[in-house]
């Protein structure tokens, strides 16, 4: 199993806000993730009340994750996550991917 972790800030800070978007976030992510080679889970979530949130996706592989993010499918995963819980801006909104094996 292969986890690939996103920690970033967005600009909703609501809870409730947040809540709503996600939903509708997860209602066009999911059955296309369910797609992808190798796809196990899924987690999205708010971390404190500064619009910090963390996504977690698991794949059955290395191989899996790889290829999810390098081609092309995870690309169009985080178009559809910062339409709908947009970036904070600079220097808040950066991006951080990890990625660990089990």
């Amino acid at each position: 199993m292969t986890t690939s972790t996103l920690r970033r800030r967005t600009t909703v800070t609501d809870a409730a806000e947040f809540e709503k978007r996600k939903s509708a976030l997860l209602a066009k992510l999911l059955p296309y993730l369910q797609n992808q080679r190798g796809f196990a889970s899924h987690d999205l979530s708010r971390a404190g009340d500064a619009g910090d949130m963390i996504e977690t996706t698991s794949w059955a592989s290395d191989d899996d994750c790889r290829a999810y993010l390098r081609g092309g499918a995870a690309a169009m995963s985080a178009t559809w996550l910062d339409a709908y819980l947009p970036t904070a801006p600079f220097p808040n909104g950066n991006w951080v991917r990890e990625t660990a094996s089990a």
